[in-house]
């Protein structure tokens, strides 16, 4: 067996690093919740940290710098569901998306600078406020109009509460 297979094969046995993950470090990360070792993992939406105590432990964490992240960093929330926002594929376009898009919250958010932009939620109805264009200028305005008609004025780039 040559040197790079065996590294691969060792790699792969090592706790905490999942099989095919370039890591920087083969430090152990304990699960929070049963002190099993966390593992690295590549899933549909992007690398995140699993228990390896699973199926009996069900705890999943973020990557954050190639270490699990103990702790969601809210400005990455939906705002209306509270779910994680993912960062669409660049070939997509720049945009942020709900994780629970396929469960019906259709919230997309662009991207600025590689962070989502800031959005308000409308203060009747929950849904997210819009920026339009009217005749007396900009505003704020329901996204579920014309079932909620609420509006705000614009006042520097921001909704007027």
């Amino acid at each position: 067996m040559d040197s790079d297979a065996q590294d691969h094969k060792q790699t792969d046995k090592q706790p905490g690093v999942a099989a095919g993950l370039d890591t920087k470090s083969t430090k152990v990360f304990p699960c929070p919740q049963c002190k099993k070792a966390l593992q690295r993992k590549e899933g549909k939406r992007g690398v995140f940290w699993a228990c390896s105590g699973f199926p009996h432990c069900k705890v999943t964490c973020n990557d954050k710098d190639g270490k699990p992240a103990t702790r969601d960093d809210e400005s990455f929330r939906c705002p209306v569901c509270t779910r994680p926002l993912v960062r669409a594929p660049k070939e997509r376009g720049d945009y942020w998306f709900c994780s629970g898009y396929s469960k019906g919250c259709k919230i997309t958010l662009a991207d600025v600078r590689g962070v989502p932009e800031k959005a308000w939620r409308c203060r009747e109805c929950g849904s997210l406020l819009q920026k339009r264009k009217g005749k007396h200028g900009e505003f704020w305005g329901c996204s579920q109009y014309p079932e909620c008609k609420t509006s705000y004025r614009d006042k520097d780039n921001r909704p007027e509460f």
